[in-house]
């Protein structure tokens, strides 16, 4: 769904380009611009497609508890793979380099002890 209307909005975007059968140089580039940005959306979808099932993956290997796993997973920032999880929830910040981290990564940094403790929380109240 995402990709459809990502895709819709820039086939308004882009104008009338396909509508007559002579283009010009303008609307032959925005056609190829258009075919760019639309594989580089998928390109991106698929790899981010990769990313979940690997993370998952790993979970499973490491956890083998689905609903835990769902859990963590639907939460953990993306620049998170299931491996950094685990040494974020392990070890220190200074083992893990967190000074040395851009503020965008400290901010992704924080957000996982809670996210497992949520997740805890949840499995163990059931």
């Amino acid at each position: 769904m995402r990709k459809i209307s990502i895709i819709c909005l820039m086939l308004i975007a882009s104008g009338n380009v396909y509508a007559s059968k002579e283009k010009s140089i303008e609307q032959i580039q925005k056609e190829e611009d258009l075919n760019n940005l639309q594989r580089a959306i998928k390109n991106m979808d698929d790899a981010l497609d990769t990313l979940m099932d690997v993370r998952s993956t790993d979970c499973q290997k490491a956890i083998g508890y689905g609903p835990f796993c769902s859990c963590v997973l639907e939460s953990l920032p993306i620049a998170w793979t299931f491996s950094d999880y685990v040494a974020i929830t392990t070890k220190t910040k200074d083992e893990n380099n967190f000074n040395k981290m851009s503020k965008e990564y400290q901010d992704a940094y924080e957000k996982v002890i809670p996210i497992r403790d949520k997740c805890v929380i949840q499995i163990n109240s059931k």
